[in-house]
């Protein structure tokens, strides 16, 4: 694509009467044809650069409102141009795109204050919303606020990358997880983690804590449930001894990290007053002492309660709560992010191949029989119940090829979590209302197309369900095209059988 003649823009631009400049840096040239096609019949000037060198020349020439940013260029990944970005043009919103992403490049992304993060390939309808989105965002900071655009100081270290499959996801639910992770790491705010049992809240806690400026200090684990209350007071604050120093509690072991306190619904109401203390105030008292001690690590909260009804009914105090989840991440149960099914099966066999090892087989397979047996399971138990179906089926396979008989056998195993009434149907109906809690207590700003995705795939697995997997008669109950239709399914992650004819 040709590039368009240079326009010097200073800080106001926005604001008059030129139209906003667009530029886009990706080696791929159709990104910027998804860009146009997102933009018709708006007034915008598009510019393009094909690696990251040339885009930081184009950003101190043109001085752009918008900069569209794939992350993989054939000069290196783009989060690691995005402080030169600034340095050149720190109004300008940053829209990273990427095909080969994962959830850690989402989290460094917002790290690096990104306006947003949108994995390929790119939806128009998505990519106008967050342009339009991230242009009156510029046009707000070109007025009054030109010149007075700061961002965080970025370390010129290499970032933190997480371990490759750390972070498994491609559904808008935990893109939305990702982000969330990226715009609070490194804040020094307590963070609230909810979610049902067995759906990772751990894992994305350490996730939180290697992103952060304490990734180098420790991470303490607390269960707060099962244990009596002086214990817990002392296992958590430390005891103070006869010479006046306190015994070492979990929230001094975690100096200068992370403190992970999981089921913090269960704990007493007069723990409960001491945490309010040390989260609040910054200080706690260890027992028996006489002088407070002064809070040095980050908390993290975890949680698979109805922590609101437990505020309603007096078990959990209201001002713990709202201390706690001043920054709020909920996981979505694996029910509802099916999609992600396949990646979850291929993250768990690497998981696994030391037992596949051990049965002298290299790689572990999954036949599509036995995915499709997999997709049809609600899963109570979330991605902890999905890694032991995994495993036990390994062992009894001996490591080869998983067929759908023998993953049948261990799923249909009286399960130990049943599923809920609200899960039974999962698979052709959603909980609305638990969907947009869940969406906008995690900061999601694209509601209705997730909505809208959630509504499409539902109601194409029910048709296809209803066609045996004909393609053609389901277009023609959904009143679309075929193309269309395999377009969609394919988008979703969706498989179907092909048509007969």
């Amino acid at each position: 694509m040709l590039a368009a003649p240079p326009t010097p823009m200073n800080a106001a631009a926005s604001n008059a009467e030129l139209p906003a400049s667009v530029l886009v840096i990706d080696d791929d040239p159709l990104v910027s044809v998804v860009v146009e096609r997102a933009l018709e019949g708006v007034d915008f000037r598009l510019r393009t650069a094909y690696d990251a060198s040339q885009g930081i020349e184009e950003v101190r020439a043109e001085r752009p409102d918008l900069i569209v940013l794939d992350n993989v260029l054939p000069d290196g990944l783009g989060v690691d141009f995005v402080g030169r970005i600034h340095e050149a043009a720190p109004e300008a919103p940053i829209l990273f795109v990427t095909a080969r992403g994962s959830g850690s490049t989402a989290i460094e992304a917002m790290k690096l204050c990104a306006f947003d993060y949108l994995p390929k390939p790119l939806e128009p309808a998505k990519l106008r919303r967050q342009i339009q989105r991230a242009l009156a965002h510029r046009r707000m900071l070109s007025g009054d606020y030109a010149g007075v655009v700061s961002r965080p100081a970025i370390d010129s270290a290499t970032p933190p990358r997480s371990p490759e499959g750390a972070l498994v996801g491609e559904c808008p639910a935990m893109q939305s997880v990702f982000k969330a992770i990226g715009k609070v790491a490194l804040l020094d705010v307590a963070v609230m983690l909810r979610g049902e049992h067995g759906t990772g809240k751990e894992s994305i806690a350490r996730e939180i804590h290697r992103h952060s400026s304490a990734a180098d200090g420790p991470v303490v684990r607390l269960h707060c449930s099962g244990m009596e209350e002086a214990r817990l007071d002392e296992e958590l604050f430390g005891r103070a001894t006869p010479a006046g120093q306190p015994t070492v509690g979990k929230i001094a072991e975690a100096t200068g990290g992370t403190l992970l306190l999981q089921e913090v619904g269960r704990l007493p109401l007069l723990i409960q007053a001491k945490l309010l203390h040390a989260v609040r105030d910054g200080h706690y008292e260890p027992v028996g002492a006489k002088q407070a001690q002064r809070v040095e690590c980050r908390i993290i909260a975890i949680s698979s309660d109805d922590l609101e009804s437990l505020v309603r009914s007096g078990a959990f105090r209201s001002d713990l709560y709202y201390a706690l989840s001043s920054f709020m991440i909920t996981l979505p149960p694996l029910r509802q992010r099916m999609s992600d099914l396949p990646l979850l099966v291929e993250h768990s066999l690497r998981k696994l191949q030391n037992i596949a090892a051990g049965f002298g087989v290299e790689r572990p397979m999954v036949s599509e029989e036995a995915m499709r047996a997999l997709c049809t399971h609600l899963w109570p138990g979330n991605i902890d119940e999905l890694e032991s179906v995994m495993k036990r089926a390994m062992v009894e396979q001996k490591g080869h090829l998983l067929l759908a008989a023998d993953l049948q056998k261990t799923i249909n195993v009286d399960p130990v979590v049943k599923p809920t009434e609200a899960s039974r149907d999962a698979k052709n109906s959603t909980d609305w209302a638990e969907f947009a809690r869940m969406r906008i207590e995690s900061g999601v700003d694209t509601l209705h197309s997730d909505a809208t995705e959630e509504m499409e795939r539902k109601l194409f697995a029910r048709v296809l369900q209803h066609t045996g997997g004909n393609q053609s008669h389901a277009a023609r109950l959904l009143g679309i095209t075929r193309a269309s239709l395999r377009k969609k399914l394919r988008l979703y992650g969706m498989t179907a059988q092909q048509d007969e004819s």
